[in-house]
C-alpha cells in the first residue's frame, strides 16, 4: 500500500485489488465527535458516496467500486490510469465542451456532484479517444431543485475560470455542451449577483 493523498475528511491510498491496481478511500476517524455519532456518520456518508458513485455510473464514466466496508467507512475503487483534465484543457480545448455535456448528464440524473473541479475531472485515452473520467463525490447529494444544479456549475465556473484564466472562451465552450435552459441560466444569474452582494 502506498499512500496517495488525504483530504479533509478522508485518506486515499493506491493499493492493488486482485491483482489490478486500486484507491482504498478511508473516511478519517473526527475525535472532536462523539465515537458511536463518528462512526454513524461515516457509515452514513460512505453509503451515500457509494451509491452516488453507482448512479453516477450509469451516465457517465467513473472508478469501478470493488468492495465497499461501512463498518470501517472504507471503500476499494478502480485507480484511474489518466491525467486530470486541469493538466491538459488548455491543450485539448474541445474537452472544455464534452466537460459540459458530461456535467449535465450528471445533473439530469438528479446527481449534484459538490465539488467540480478541472482536478475531479480524469481524462483517459480508450481505443485512442479522450474519455472523462468523475472522480471524488464526497460532497455529493441527490437533489431535483434547479439551485442545487445551478450552484454545482457556479462552483466549478469558479474554479475553472481561476485556474484556467488563460484560456479563451474556455467557460463558454462548457456552457455549450452543457446547454443550460433559460430557468438555468436565470438561475445561476441570481446566485452569482447574491454572491456579489454579500
Amino acid at each position: 500500500m502506498t499512500f496517495y493523498k488525504k483530504g479533509a475528511e478522508a485518506e486515499l491510498v493506491q493499493t492493488t485489488f486482485e491483482e489490478k491496481k486500486a484507491l482504498l478511500k478511508k473516511r478519517i476517524p473526527k475525535n472532536y465527535r462523539n465515537e458511536k455519532l463518528d462512526q454513524g456518520i461515516r457509515k452514513k456518508r460512505t453509503r451515500g458516496e457509494v451509491k452516488l458513485i453507482k448512479n453516477a455510473g450509469l451516465v457517465v464514466n467513473v472508478p469501478q467500486i470493488f468492495f465497499v466496508d461501512e463498518t470501517k467507512a472504507e471503500i476499494m475503487m478502480e485507480f484511474v490510469e489518466g491525467k486530470m483534465l486541469k493538466e491538459i484543457v488548455e491543450a485539448k480545448t474541445n474537452l472544455c465542451e464534452k466537460a459540459g455535456e458530461e456535467i449535465r448528464k450528471i445533473h439530469d440524473a438528479d446527481i449534484i456532484h459538490g465539488d467540480l473541479t478541472t482536478s475531479n475531472i480524469l481524462v483517459r485515452k480508450i481505443k485512442g479517444v479522450d474519455k472523462l473520467v468523475f472522480i471524488d463525490f464526497g460532497l455529493g447529494f441527490f437533489s431535483k431543485k434547479i439551485e442545487d444544479k445551478a450552484t454545482d456549475l457556479i462552483v466549478f465556473k469558479k474554479t475553472f475560470n481561476a485556474t484556467h484564466s488563460s484560456l479563451k472562451k474556455g467557460w463558454e465552450k462548457v456552457m455549450k455542451g452543457y446547454c443550460p435552459s433559460k430557468e438555468m441560466v436565470g438561475q445561476m444569474e441570481k446566485i452569482e449577483k447574491r454572491a456579489r452582494y454579500h
